[in-house]
């Protein structure tokens, strides 16, 4: 039997793709390479100094941070500088492979079911990691809500981090987008800290990715 939903959202990273170590790298190392160029210090002043600041933020969400988060909660770094910062260090093609597979998981689920993507990724390199994959057609730029987005926020800095996942607030933005209730919204993610726990604190159902089998699996389950 379909599982009745009003919308599904997906995360990106880890989620629409396998998750590549030497890419996650990246983040951290653009995130020490940026403030080291902003300050002046050497970078292996900085790092440490980093790391202990992560940990603080670690026990004020009570989950792990993404170094993006850490940066932007803690430095005097624009939403817009960062971005630039990744697009220009990290290599899509050379990190993620199109998966045929994925794009006809996509295209069974749209055929029943509004589409959405939420991810702590940045406009810029969503974009690329979308069309790299197939995918911008299944997840056009008006169907998605990115760090870029939660940065434009006519908000005060911190309130705008709220919209970053963990945080709940960006969650009750795509309902408010959507007009629906939390009851009717799935959420696809594969991680407990940032995709499944604060969907679940919403109200909203979730479906965690643990591998690229139990991605391929979520038509059926949802009864497609």
């Amino acid at each position: 039997m379909k599982r009745e939903f009003d919308l599904i959202i997906f995360d990106l990273d880890g989620t629409l793709y396998q998750v590549n170590n030497e890419m996650d790298r990246v983040y951290p190392r653009a995130t020490i390479h940026l403030l080291a160029r902003k300050t002046g210090r050497d970078s292996r002043e900085i790092e440490p100094e980093f790391l202990r600041k992560k940990d603080e933020l670690q026990v004020i969400l009570n989950g792990q941070p993404t170094s993006t988060l850490t940066l932007l909660y803690f430095y005097d770094v624009g939403f817009e500088e960062f971005e630039d910062t990744i697009d220009s260090m990290i290599e899509v093609d050379k990190y993620i492979k199109p998966d045929a597979k994925t794009i006809d998981t996509i295209r069974k689920i749209r055929e029943h079911y509004p589409l959405f993507l939420y991810t702590t990724n940045n406009s810029k390199v969503s974009d690329r990691i979308l069309n790299h994959l197939g995918l911008s057609e299944l997840f056009p730029p008006e169907k998605r809500f990115t760090l870029s987005d939660a940065g434009k926020l006519e908000l005060p800095r911190k309130e705008k981090l709220q919209f970053v996942k963990p945080g709940l607030r960006g969650f009750a933005h795509i309902l408010q987008m959507h007009s629906v209730n939390p009851d009717r919204v799935l959420m696809v993610g594969d991680s407990e800290t940032s995709d499944i726990t604060p969907a679940q604190r919403s109200g909203i159902h979730t479906y965690h990715i643990t591998n690229r089998i139990s991605f391929y699996r979520l038509p059926e389950w949802l009864g497609v």
